[in-house]
């Protein structure tokens, strides 16, 4: 995202690719179907709960909301008809909707779907992750704590096509916020007529996008995007049909890549290498941060040498370019490269500099001191991750520099499905976990937030007076003075090093093999590409 009110974020591109002989030929004259490839389960379909980024790819492609991006970064509207009216001191939005939207039954999207979308996302009944996103809207905090009845949320319908929004104060991200998931709009109806089960499977959900999800279960990793009927913009939906499968094995995915049975495959660590000549390579620098996890709930991980001793027992350039060797770049702090300052347009991260230390001999003093003071003479913990090819190598790596420079440590592996790290995540069934997190909206907030004592992606459950305070005063008390707001996020950033709830360890890169043919294919702010307007040539 660029040029959305606060910093910006180039992020999103439109593939344009050159043939290669080794590429998939069109069937017939115009191909309407493609196959792709995901490297995790879908967890949920639910817009409100869709927290992790398969979820959001998907609901990206099945659903629509205010506004959407471009593709070179900028917000435009979608079912907006136009941007908003901002007055109130930039506390109230006023957005009038296009009438041709329609749901996957040929109902029309109304703005009671998207006030009701909503107050069910922040509805504490139904405990979803993303609802601190629209933390700011009018009376949030007394809605999602239950002190307040959902209809009490500041958004109304003023008519049928009519949305009025009311913030307790200025956001300059917001937004970027009516762009994602969170605050996409439901149907009461139909999401009430399902109970618990709307969003478990393909056919327990309604959508509003250029496509419908067929085929999901709730648990298969297999499903189709197919084009929606009822899609207010049906012209430029090009594809009438995406199969996807989740493919975990680098080998598997490039074997079935170049047997043609796929026209796109993310791949990752040495494949890359062995496919740098591939003309069908694309190379996309994301502004994400993947990183390790502390359970400071946790007696071990609740004393700060500790965390701090791991963090410094990592060689995190060994790791991106003898480990990952697919373009990732060390981490130098949680907030990764990609945003810059409104006013001096200079990157977040590189303003900070390197915060990330690897200092083996440091780790030593820090970790025995650390022991101490728990009154241990060893340690053991367990890392929890994904079962895919690329977090294995990650996590592998890890338990190595762990063990070599720390001593007295005992380091297990549990790899698990995507969606049982997820579920463990949530629950903070986990000693350490590996996860990562890309870009929702234009601000290094995106990133900083998540740290805060009471978000509900916390999953290490870190609590720190200080720092909430410091997050409190950028985004309000300085809201208004870009300058100020700046300064306090980079001394929050600095803070989240110096404390080390999380050990930050690189920034990442997505790498596709993808098909020449196919083309209008947009890499999107989270990093997953979007096929709405994608076609075959």
């Amino acid at each position: 995202m660029k040029k959305i009110v606060s910093a910006g974020i180039a992020v999103l591109a439109v593939l344009s690719l050159s043939g290669c002989s080794s590429s998939k030929e069109k069937s017939s004259e115009e191909k309407k179907e493609i196959a792709i490839a995901t490297p995790a389960e879908l967890s949920t379909a639910d817009v409100s709960l869709a927290m992790d980024n398969q979820s959001a790819e998907v609901a990206e492609q099945v659903n629509e909301g205010l506004y959407d991006f471009t593709a070179t970064g900028q917000l435009k509207p979608a079912l907006a008809d136009g941007m908003p009216k901002v007055s109130n001191n930039g506390m109230t939005y006023t957005i009038n909707l296009k009438h041709d939207g329609k749901w996957s039954n040929g109902k029309p999207v109304t703005a009671d779907d998207f006030v009701y979308g909503w107050q069910r996302t922040v509805d504490p009944k139904t405990k979803s992750e993303q609802a601190y996103f629209l933390d700011g809207v009018k009376n949030y905090k007394e809605v999602n704590e239950g002190k307040m009845d959902p209809k009490e949320f500041g958004i109304k319908a003023l008519g049928k096509y009519k949305l009025e929004i009311q913030l307790d104060h200025a956001i300059p991200y917001f937004p970027s916020i009516m762009a994602m998931s969170a605050s996409f709009p439901l149907n009461k109806e139909f999401v009430e007529s399902q109970g618990k089960k709307y969003g478990t499977t393909a056919k327990t959900t309604l959508y509003n996008g250029a496509y419908v999800l067929k085929g999901w279960d709730g648990t298969n990793d297999k499903w189709t995007y197919e084009k929606n009927p009822h899609y207010r913009d049906l012209k430029n939906v090009h594809l009438d049909k995406i199969k996807v499968t989740v493919v975990k094995s680098q080998q598997t995915g490039v074997y079935q890549y170049e047997s043609k049975d796929l026209d796109l495959f993310p791949i990752s660590g040495t494949e890359v290498k062995n496919q740098e000549n591939n003309k069908d390579l694309v190379v996309r620098k994301v502004p994400g941060t993947y990183y390790l996890s502390y359970n400071t709930q946790k007696t071990l991980f609740s004393n700060e040498k500790i965390r701090q001793a791991i963090s410094m027992s990592i060689n995190f350039k060994q790791l991106t370019d003898k480990v990952l060797q697919d373009k990732s770049v060390p981490a130098t702090g949680f907030v990764p490269t990609g945003f810059k300052n409104p006013s001096t347009k200079t990157d977040f991260a590189k303003d900070a500099g390197s915060l990330n230390k690897y200092d083996p001999a440091k780790a030593k003093e820090l970790w025995t001191k650390g022991l101490s003071e728990l009154g241990m003479q060893s340690a053991e913990f367990s890392i929890l991750c994904s079962n895919d090819d690329k977090t294995k190598r990650v996590v592998e790596f890890l338990q190595s520099q762990m063990e070599s420079h720390l001593s007295n440590l005992k380091i297990s592996v549990k790899t698990v499905p995507f969606n049982s790290r997820l579920s463990a995540m949530r629950s903070g069934d986990f000693d350490t976990v590996l996860g990562g997190w890309t870009p929702t909206y234009a601000d290094p907030t995106d990133f900083l937030n998540l740290l805060k004592s009471d978000n509900s992606n916390n999953s290490g459950k870190w609590k720190d007076s200080h720092y909430d305070q410091l997050i409190e005063t950028a985004n309000i008390k300085y809201a208004d003075d870009p300058a100020k707001r700046w300064e306090t996020m980079q001394e929050a950033n600095k803070y989240v090093s110096e404390k080390s709830p999380l050990t930050p360890l690189y920034y990442l890169s997505n790498v596709y093999l993808i098909n020449p043919h196919l083309k209008g294919v947009v890499m999107g702010p989270m990093g997953f590409p979007y096929y709405k307007n994608a076609y075959w040539k």
